[in-house]
């Protein structure tokens, strides 16, 4: 999804480029950091660059570089940097606290296997995306024809 998102090569270049070229070592760009958790719902989404805030209940906000909800997993690009805005409410990403999955990215291609229990010491919380589940219409949407792709199925 990375690569197939022009906005994102345009905001990370170096990141984009480290892909591409499938470099060994591969730096989390600043603004930026890789969240996980786990997915187990047949409902698949990839999308890239989008936010979105709940408006009715409680006040939270989902906001993405880009994302993948595939089971058994669910991974999400998001902003390191935007802090607790309390007009929004609180990030889908801090409660449950997702896992920080920054440093996975430098790994090579002769890691083969690692065990989840040693690289997420806090725990991989089990998620749904806010946008898939029944209280989807809760939720106002922000995205771009000229950004944002997204693709939905099920598996």
């Amino acid at each position: 999804m990375f690569a197939t998102t022009p906005h994102l090569r345009v905001m990370f270049p170096g990141l984009a480029a480290d892909l591409r070229e499938r470099r060994d070592h591969i730096t989390m760009p600043d603004g930026a950091t890789l969240r996980l958790a786990l997915y187990p719902f047949r409902e698949t989404r990839l999308a890239s660059m989008f936010n979105a805030v709940r408006v009715l209940k409680s006040r939270r906000h989902y906001d993405i570089f880009s994302e993948v909800y595939f089971r058994p997993l669910a991974w999400a690009l998001t902003s390191s940097g935007r802090g607790y805005v309390e007009s929004m409410g609180e990030s889908v990403f801090d409660n449950p606290r997702w896992a920080t999955v920054d440093d996975w990215i430098q790994y090579g291609d002769d890691v083969t296997m690692v065990d989840l229990r040693d690289l997420c010491r806090q725990g991989i919380p089990r998620v749904h995306h806010p946008l898939l589940g029944d209280d989807q219409d809760d939720w106002l949407q922000f995205f771009s024809d000229q950004v944002t792709a997204i693709f939905e199925g099920q598996c």
